[in-house]
């Protein structure tokens, strides 16, 4: 692989070992059709996981060359696992997408397209017939309720995490707490102006246990959104230095 990376994607992994193979197959089949051969890599963050994630990501290493697994020997949540991902990834543009399936990976040349337009700084992906429970999709669409009153969020799902960055935006950050609900806002502090957004498939989780509780973020979501808030605009912890 040379070091003239165009795309990078990045996912987090806890306890998805029965994903893993198929989630790997199909990024590969679709960004070596759209992208090419070398072009790109995929960066699977194993948080951690009591599974045999590390086992099966260390022998899919040996078959897909673009894949570079990277083991968390501490669980860090999302945010955590995109944080390493940020630092260790080399592509110009920046995709994050769940490890879980529920999104599809084929839909990533949809991103890529918009992203060839050069003002495009971020595209962001739209679950429009979400698999969720009802209370699920309810408290998300409060919370993007909130991201919009509170932080003039630019785009309609900012909870996704399905999203395409330029990487300028997203390099030298230092992510914390929950600040994997928080990107959007924190590459506009950056400097992000020009969004865009794509539809993209939704669909059940394939195997494994959903890390989604509802009633934390119900009784919790807000207050952490405040302090997000008082920690991107009034402390300015993510201004570029």
């Amino acid at each position: 692989m040379t070091n003239n990376i165009k795309v990078t994607v990045i996912s987090p992994a806890y306890n998805e070992a029965a994903n893993l193979e198929e989630l790997v197959q199909r990024v590969h089949k679709t960004l070596t059709k759209f992208v090419g051969k070398r072009n790109w890599e995929f960066i699977v963050v194993n948080d951690n996981s009591s599974d045999n994630s590390k086992v099966i990501l260390e022998k899919l290493k040996k078959k897909y060359q673009n894949l570079r697994p990277v083991h968390h020997y501490k669980n860090r949540g999302q945010t955590g696992c995109f944080d390493t991902g940020f630092k260790l990834a080399r592509g110009d543009i920046v995709i994050t997408m769940d490890g879980d399936l529920e999104v599809h990976p084929e839909d990533i040349p949809l991103f890529l397209e918009k992203m060839k337009h050069p003002d495009v700084d971020v595209v962001n992906g739209i679950r429009t017939n979400r698999k969720h429970t009802f209370a699920i999709n309810s408290l998300s669409r409060i919370y993007n309720i909130l991201m919009f009153l509170v932080f003039q969020s630019p785009v309609y799902d900012a909870a996704s995490n399905f999203t395409a960055f330029r990487s300028k935006f997203i390099k030298g950050i230092n992510l914390k707490y929950n600040d994997h609900r928080y990107i959007i806002p924190i590459v506009q502090r950056r400097g992000a102006r020009e969004f865009d957004e794509v539809i993209i498939h939704h669909d059940y989780r394939k195997s494994g246990i959903s890390k989604y509780n509802a009633m934390k973020k119900f009784f919790f979501g807000f207050f952490e959104l405040c302090y997000a808030w008082y920690r991107i605009n009034v402390v300015k912890e993510y201004d570029r230095k």
